[in-house]
């Protein structure tokens, strides 16, 4: 790794869409980024859309929540921008007025225009006069299918709840915009996923840790997730079956060994007070997949569940099939996925543990990548960026990447540790990924996801608002990156790097024909680059004030440079001051606490 205070480094090369970038509506209220407002978060306390997701000519649905504890009466105008980047592409205004200490909620409705697979920033701006007063952002995601854009969230306890419980659960998600939930751990066995039989299903069970499991809480989350456009992930593992699987029809004959005489079953090893180890089987194996894959279809049938989640556990070195043979388990992988496929007629994700197996999960017919890191291949910063980046070419860009990161792993009994989950959200973000961190028991910090030994404050639940805001509204730029081209950069005063090195300003990108768009990522306070910050001891962030980045290499003319940052004024769009000379591009930035993103739009 190197740092220096210029950087000569390399730039991702995307895919992305080509934007049309102009003037705003002559008469929209425009945030700046100096806009200081007298009553922020005192009018506006909350906006949120009804859904997670909308399909093209799907009307979006919004609450704006107000609560005036500016200490007088509020007499004004709410402002509502529906911005795709920089263009408004519709505006809206309600007049409203709010006594001292008053609290009412106002509905809003928007039908986006009908191009697919698009995001949107909807701001919603308190102006008294032609004074902003408060303001809080949303965003929307226009798509038909979750696979493009995916943003994926968890559930792991199914006790008796009540279907207001679910729901309430799942509306708190749909504030993140997820739009597909895994429904961790809710079956009854992994070889034996229904409890009771598709003609008399069982009405509770225990887990594989003994934990009570209703029928009627799994159903109502499916149906609360249905309500807000989510996908319910069904998750089961690839090749388990517990220790009395002979019991249930389940033959020798379809086992994972440890030696080619059969007399060692690969197996995982799980608490004494658990129902049971779990016997590992072959994937490859046509018997033990039309086993599974049947029983799964028995669960299909009872469950509503849209997606069939697929969990593996990584490298197990080498390992023989029954008779001897000698398998590589990953090379079961595709086979196995594509049969599931074929059986169950549902959607399908496979976790490839450090990686293992992408490749093959991304030659299968699986929506996108979804890889689990663990610090022994992917223990930096950089290494996280380069699992987007490896699932992006094992898949031609053509399949997007979920990241599982379990964050402060080592710790326990405090909160999360804001700094290090944001720059995580950063690095996950910037290189087109997504994060799965969130779900019913807050944020996760361990693979096994009911281990609820972290906190996620509320000032981490608010911050994350905006960072899920952000990579919806901006998802058709974050997305598609796929290959590099050069670039230097440089920031007076500062260290830069290309490699996500502590003590510097990170600073990489992507870029097509009519613009680029470049990433900057504050790790100027770190004192390692370890984003799993075991400890839950990552540094605040060294804030920078108002500061030049300089660019070289910008050939064509620049028409325009934009900011938006999930750190400033809710991720809106803000066009910057600019100068180029002798193919270097300056531009003049107000500040970057953990994430900035640049778009440059240039012309040949």
């Amino acid at each position: 790794m190197k740092k220096s205070n210029r950087i000569t480094g390399i730039l991702l090369l995307g895919s992305l869409f080509l934007f049309t970038f102009g003037c705003s509506q002559s008469n929209q209220v425009r945030v700046q980024t100096t806009d200081s407002y007298a009553a922020q978060s005192k009018l506006i306390h909350d906006v949120f859309t009804d859904k997670s997701a909308y399909h093209p000519k799907e009307t979006v649905r919004l609450t704006l929540s107000l609560n005036n504890q500016t200490g007088s009466d509020f007499e004004g105008t709410l402002h509502l921008n529906f911005k795709h980047l920089d263009q408004t592409v519709k505006t809206q205004e309600i007049k409203v007025g709010l006594k001292k200490g008053e609290e009412k909620s106002v509905s809003a409705a928007w039908l986006p225009p009908s191009e697919d697979y698009t995001g949107y920033l909807v701001e919603v701006l308190a102006v008294s006069g032609n004074q902003i007063e408060d303001q809080k952002n949303t965003a929307v995601d226009v798509s038909s299918t979750w696979e493009k854009f995916p943003r994926y969230g968890y559930l792991c306890n199914y006790g008796e709840m009540t279907k207001e419980q679910t729901q309430d659960t799942v509306d708190w998600l749909c504030k993140y915009h997820m739009n597909g939930l895994q429904f961790y751990d809710w079956q009854n066995s992994h070889d034996q996923p229904l409890a009771g039989t598709v003609q008399n299903p069982a009405e509770e069970w225990k887990d594989i840790a003994n934990r009570d499991t209703f029928a009627s809480t799994v159903k109502n989350y499916i149906q609360a997730c249905h309500s807000r456009n989510m996908m319910a992930c069904n998750y089961n593992l690839m090749f388990a079956a517990y220790n009395d699987y002979e019991k249930r029809g389940i033959q020798k004959e379809w086992g994972l060994y440890k030696d080619p005489e059969h007399d060692l079953q690969d197996t995982h090893e799980l608490p004494a007070s658990w129902a049971s180890n779990l016997n590992l089987m072959n994937p490859g194996s046509a018997g033990w997949q039309n086993d599974l894959l049947s029983r799964e279809k028995d669960a299909f049938e009872i469950y509503n569940f849209d997606v069939f989640h697929v969990d593996t556990l990584g490298n197990r070195g080498i390992r023989y099939d029954y008779d001897g043979n000698r398998i590589s388990l990953d090379e079961q992988y595709t086979g196995f996925l594509n049969q599931a496929k074929k059986a169950l007629k549902k959607r399908i994700v496979m976790n490839a543990v450090n990686g293992y197996g992408a490749g093959e999960a991304a030659k299968a017919n699986t929506d996108f990548l979804y890889t689990e890191v663990w610090p022994d291949t992917y223990p930096t910063y950089s290494r996280l960026k380069d699992a987007v980046d490896d699932n992006t070419r094992l898949s031609g860009g053509k399949k997007s990447s979920v990241i599982a990161a379990y964050m402060n792993y080592k710790a326990s009994g405090r909160e999360f540790n804001e700094n290090a989950v944001k720059l995580t959200d950063a690095v996950i973000f910037a290189a087109g990924g997504s994060h799965l961190e969130l779900g019913d028991t807050g944020m996760l910090s361990s693979e096994y996801f009911p281990n609820q030994k972290m906190i996620l404050s509320d000032r981490l639940k608010n911050d994350l608002r905006s960072y899920y805001d952000f990579l919806t509204a901006y998802e058709n730029i974050l997305h598609g990156q796929k290959s590099w081209s050069g670039l230097t950069a440089e920031i007076d005063g500062y260290p830069v790097s290309d490699s996500g090195d502590s003590g510097s300003v990170w600073v990489f990108g992507s870029k097509n024909k009519t613009c680029e768009t470049i990433q900057l990522i504050n790790l100027l306070s770190r004192s390692d680059e370890q984003w799993r910050d075991d400890t839950a001891s990552c540094e605040n962030p060294k804030t920078l004030g108002a500061f030049t980045l300089k660019l070289d290499d910008f050939s064509g003319k620049v028409k325009s440079v934009y900011l938006a940052s999930p750190d400033i004024k809710g991720g809106s769009m803000f066009p910057l001051d600019f100068s180029v000379k002798n193919g270097k591009l300056s531009v003049n930035i107000p500040s970057l606490q953990y994430w900035n993103m640049l778009v440059v739009q240039t012309q040949a």
